[in-house]
């Protein structure tokens, strides 16, 4: 079992990579950093999928917990007592949903809103989320970083709830508003709010758009709801999210662009069969090694598909064949049925 003053020299390096990383330099080689987080939690939890018997290796091979075991295991091996902090997977009211059980927020916080100002430098500070309040969902992960963008005198609203868009007073908030905001959407939530006439937004203002496009009886046509928000909203610009609950970091991109990671969040496609690394720009099974994990796995093993460039972007190809959809804009889905 990993000793409290060890664990926090772990997050201390940690916190020390994101900061000196953002800043051009590398302060330990991430191998040994990855390694030392995942030596942690094999001894926190021995008997953790994939652990036993494993033995130093590259990043790119450390083994992966399966995404889908957030669902049915409490990964990390903490009580509740010891992980005050969780995060669940949204877009079901039915069935079993993802948990992540964290220590600290100080990691994830720490990397989210760093990564948002290097991917959105002189961002609104004006905030306006359709999604529902953290206030009253503390274990949506996606509220709760959108929280932590507002700076300045800016503060964030919140405008759906349990997936329902509350569209008049939206459309109230808008055209109050006197300067720039940064406005996050899931995909679903975007699409339900175009047809209810929004007006353009401010000149400067960014429009967040998150989520996957395919539900379980609804399709998007990503690239047609992009540009009907382009022309309707009038964004300064437009950009894209990816992240999961099971993650602590997250990936941008725009409409036209490959999804950026962070330099303490890198990513792999392994052959779903196999789980052996794919060279790059190859299609398979991603795989992320996330160190601000360090309470729960740094290697995850997604069930989606996607190509992963030489620079470390990353092409998303949607859901394996046969994986059951998910992500937050099946909250919205979900409402619309029961509507």
């Amino acid at each position: 079992m990993t000793s409290p003053s060890t664990l926090l020299s772990l997050r201390d390096r940690v916190r020390h990579y994101v900061e000196r990383t953002l800043q051009g330099h590398e302060p330990e080689p991430f191998d040994d950093l990855a390694w030392s987080i995942f030596a942690h939690q094999v001894s926190r939890c021995p008997a953790r999928p994939n652990s036993l018997g494993a033995t130093r290796v590259a990043w790119r091979d450390l083994p992966a917990v399966p995404v889908d075991l957030f669902k049915r295991l409490r990964i990390g091996g903490l009580t509740s007592e010891q992980t005050p902090f969780m995060f669940q997977t949204s877009g079901t009211t039915t069935g079993l949903r993802g948990q992540h059980h964290l220590t600290l927020l100080d990691l994830y916080e720490l990397g989210s809103l760093l990564w948002m100002r290097a991917c959105v430098p002189d961002g609104p500070e004006e905030v306006v989320a359709l999604l529902d309040d953290p206030a009253l969902h503390p274990d949506s992960s996606l509220s709760h970083m959108i929280s932590l963008f507002p700076h300045g005198s800016g503060k964030a609203s919140w405008h759906t709830e349990g997936g329902h868009l509350e569209a008049t007073r939206l459309n109230d908030r808008i055209a109050r508003l006197q300067r720039p905001a940064f406005v996050a959407t899931t995909s679903f939530a975007l699409d339900e709010w175009i047809r209810h006439a929004p007006r353009p937004l401010p000149t400067g203002s960014v429009l967040m758009v998150t989520g996957g496009f395919k539900g379980r009886t609804h399709h998007l046509d990503a690239q047609a709801l992009c540009a009907r928000a382009q022309d309707l909203l009038k964004p300064s610009r437009l950009i894209t999210e990816y992240g999961m609950t099971e993650l602590s970091s997250q990936l941008w991109g725009t409409p036209e662009s490959p999804y950026a990671p962070p330099p303490w969040l890198r990513c792999v496609a392994v052959d779903p069969r196999t789980g052996g690394a794919l060279p790059d720009g190859l299609p398979g099974q991603l795989k992320f090694v996330d160190l601000c994990n360090v309470d729960a796995a740094v290697a995850i093993e997604t069930l989606d598909a996607g190509v992963v460039h030489t620079d470390g972007t990353v092409t998303l190809h949607g859901r394996l064949p046969g994986a059951p959809v998910r992500g937050c804009s099946l909250t919205v889905e979900e409402a619309w049925a029961q509507r």
